[in-house]
């Protein structure tokens, strides 16, 4: 008697433990280099002002921006939400503290998920089609769903890492594209 309640006890747990889908999220750790393109970006310019490079490790976020007037490195804790930014002006190094506020346009974007995929980097990137707000056109974006969009902010309300996407700055359209 006791052998076929303990036989019919691990059946069920042995049963339940393999139908139930179990997902163990994994932080992101890596590094991601972005080709940005746009009216005002010289393509292969020796100073990189074409590149953007991300370190990611755990909760911890670098982002590598080289401009005419020197490199910024932009350092941000995601779970106390608080950043520096740091300057290299010419010989003059600078370092700003910052507390990330939303995006004024935060809620705005409407997306529409479109059938298509993309590789990126080795990764498989959904599609979707993004109207961005001030903006009388929609773009085609693609997106890792695996990788929690924390890591970026670009595109606030996408659901996973944004991989090849446009954004609205300074008056410009910047792309960027994983590579």
């Amino acid at each position: 008697m006791y052998h076929r309640i303990l036989f019919t006890f691990l059946t069920f747990f042995l049963v339940y433990s393999c139908a139930v889908k179990k997902e163990i999220p994994q932080q992101f750790e890596g590094k991601l280099v972005y080709q940005l393109s746009g009216r005002m970006i010289t393509k292969g310019a020796p100073d990189s002002t074409d590149i953007q490079i991300v370190y990611a490790k755990d909760s911890l976020l670098r982002v590598e921006s080289f401009t005419n007037i020197g490199k910024q490195v932009y350092i941000k804790h995601i779970p106390k939400n608080r950043a520096y930014i740091l300057m290299d002006l010419g010989g003059q190094k600078v370092a700003i503290q910052t507390i990330p506020e939303p995006s004024p346009n935060a809620g705005k974007y409407i997306f529409q998920p479109k059938r298509k995929r993309k590789t990126f980097a080795g990764q498989r990137a959904n599609s979707v089609e993004v109207k961005i707000p001030n903006i009388d056109s929609t773009f085609s974006m693609f997106y890792l769903p695996h990788i929690s969009p924390e890591y970026s902010e670009a595109i606030p309300g996408i659901a996973g890492l944004p991989v090849k996407y446009t954004i609205f700055s300074n008056d410009e359209l910047i792309d960027y594209e994983l590579i």
